[in-house]
């Protein structure tokens, strides 16, 4: 059986004030954007993307980083391998 890794993707942004609600229901509409989180604490938003790898999903990364009211982002990246 052949085993096809996959890359999660989490951007964790911080935006405009009084922005969240409306940059979240956009940033659901971004192809291969998975899920968006409102969440409290230093960031406002998390995002979660999936693709065969990261360079798939550079493309949705800027777009997410082209959105009008987000401030910053930070980027994490997680590999399954072997199923895990």
């Amino acid at each position: 059986m052949k085993y096809n890794p996959m890359v999660d993707m989490y951007v964790m942004i911080v935006c405009d004030l009084g922005r969240t609600e409306e940059i979240a229901s956009g940033l659901k509409e971004i192809d291969k954007v998975k899920e968006v989180y409102m969440i409290s604490g230093a960031y406002d938003i998390i995002v979660k993307m999936s693709g065969p790898s990261p360079k798939d999903l550079e493309h949705v990364y800027s777009k997410i980083r082209n959105v009008s009211g987000i401030k910053t982002t930070i980027t994490l990246v997680g590999y399954t391998k072997n199923g895990y």
